[in-house]
Formats: structure tokens, C-alpha cells, sequence
């Protein structure tokens, strides 16, 4: 069963670069991605408090400079992603700010109301108002003439 010129496993991890192969290489690249994740973290917050900034001077969502910050944050998290191999969507969940920092780059479109169904609804109700009331009033006298004449 077990070949003499099979190649063994030992529990050190070996890096794909050649002569990176020591004990310590999982622990390093550990150590490694934690340090880009906190940059990355810093990152989008820095970006973000900006954003709040712009956003608080008035500027408009989809302006120029909420664009430039959201292309800077996405290559960031693009290549922590490329690093890491974690998902983009599990890092969008994991930064909250960054989804908000893209609504503010990307806003939905607003789509114009048709206000038609409106002015079609205030003129009938223009018209018809008056006759209405007109209606209930003359129902209240007639009503008054036929009370008068039971009890009175």
C-alpha cells in the first residue's frame, strides 16, 4: 500500500514560491492579511468620513468627487479580495460603509411621476364637488320639509 518512492506530507506548510518553505510561512501570511485587512478598514472609513463630508457641504449623490472616492476603495478591497480569496460579497457585508459609499457614487435613478392620474382626479372632483354639496343640501331641506310635517 504505501510506496517507497511516494512523495510524504509533513505538517509543515509550504509556500508556492520556491525556498519560502518554513515552518512559520501560514503563520506570516496570517499575520500579513490581518495587517491588510485593518489598512483595508481604514481605508473605507477614511473614504467614508469623507464622503459624510461632501455629503454634508451639499454635494450632490453621483458627483465626481463620491466617484473618486468609491473607485479608490474598490481597488483596494478588489485586490484584498484577489489576496485574500475571500469573495466581494462577503468583504461588501463585512464593510457596511463601502455599500453606502457606492450608493452615494451610484445613485438609483429617479424616475419622473406621472402626474396626469393626479390632474384628472382634481378636476373631477372640481366638478363634481359642487353638484354634490348641492345635492346633500337640497336632501337636508327636503328632509327639514318632511320632519316639519310628521311632528309639527
Amino acid at each position: 500500500m504505501d510506496e517507497p518512492n511516494a512523495e510524504k506530507h509533513t505538517s509543515l506548510e509550504c509556500t508556492s514560491i520556491p525556498g519560502r518553505c518554513w515552518p512559520g510561512a501560514n503563520l506570516y501570511k496570517s499575520l500579513k492579511l490581518g495587517w491588510r485587512w485593518r489598512q483595508l478598514r481604514w481605508a473605507v472609513v477614511a473614504a467614508s468620513e469623507a464622503a459624510q463630508g461632501h455629503e454634508a457641504n451639499g454635494l450632490p449623490p453621483g458627483s465626481r468627487e463620491f466617484k473618486t472616492l468609491f473607485s479608490e476603495v474598490a481597488s483596494k478591497v478588489q485586490e484584498y479580495s484577489t489576496e485574500s480569496g475571500d469573495p466581494l460579497d462577503t468583504l461588501k457585508a463585512r464593510l457596511p460603509a463601502l455599500c453606502a459609499l457606492e450608493r452615494l457614487a451610484n445613485p438609483a435613478p429617479t424616475v419622473p411621476r406621472n402626474k396626469a392620474g393626479l390632474t384628472l382626479g382634481i378636476l373631477v372632483a372640481a366638478l363634481l364637488g359642487p353638484i354634490g354639496i348641492g345635492a346633500l343640501i337640497g336632501l337636508g331641506t327636503g328632509m327639514a320639509h318632511w320632519i316639519s310635517h310628521l311632528f309639527g
